[in-house]
């Protein structure tokens, strides 16, 4: 996959975002906010990038302007909360270095797009854990409608329980607002 944004592009993850990834999946403001550990090391990092390389389910997002991996996003077609055909999973993290900035927001509108235009999707999901306020920002940015909160959803590798908060946006309410953006424009 390749989309292009305004400032940031979309395309596959490669080994050789191993050292960009480490760089900032070290960060204990970056991992636990998604609810992984941060990544202890490059040889660990490698291992982790290998990992979403075979699982053609994560793509890296690229700073235009410097060619640089700062975050990734993923699309779940398994395990997703409903149960049936047509649903897409979105998850994604940033450099905190890059936080605020709205790259994650452009780089969630870009996926949305490509989903509703290119698949056979009719809902996409996304949720955060409770707190991670700058997930719940994007979400809310991107259109995704609050479908509730479920208590003690995840155990976290240090032992934690979280609650998690969901949303949703489908297919028609993505056309419907792409058709009432073109008449305001």
């Amino acid at each position: 996959m390749r989309l292009v944004g305004e400032r940031i592009l979309i395309r596959d993850l490669s080994y050789k975002d191993s050292e960009d990834f480490y760089e900032y999946a070290k960060s204990d403001r970056v991992g636990p906010n998604a609810g992984w550990k941060p990544i202890p090391s490059l040889e660990i990092a490698k291992r982790v990038v290998s990992g979403y390389v075979l699982s053609k389910d994560v793509f890296a997002i690229v700073l235009k302007e410097e060619n640089k991996l700062i975050g990734t996003i993923s699309i779940y077609s398994e395990n997703t909360l409903r149960r049936y055909k047509y649903v897409k999973q979105l998850g994604f993290s940033l450099s905190d270095k890059y936080w605020n900035n709205g790259y994650m927001t452009e780089a969630v509108k870009l996926v949305i797009n490509y989903i509703f235009t290119k698949t056979d999707c009719e809902v996409i999901e996304v949720g955060h854990h409770a707190g991670n306020f700058q997930s719940k920002r994007v979400i809310e940015k991107c259109g995704f409608n609050y479908d509730g909160r479920l208590c003690k959803y995840k155990k976290l590798y240090d032992g934690r329980l979280v609650d998690a908060d969901f949303y949703s946006i489908t297919k028609d309410e993505f056309i419907r607002r792409e058709k009432d953006e073109r008449i305001e424009a």
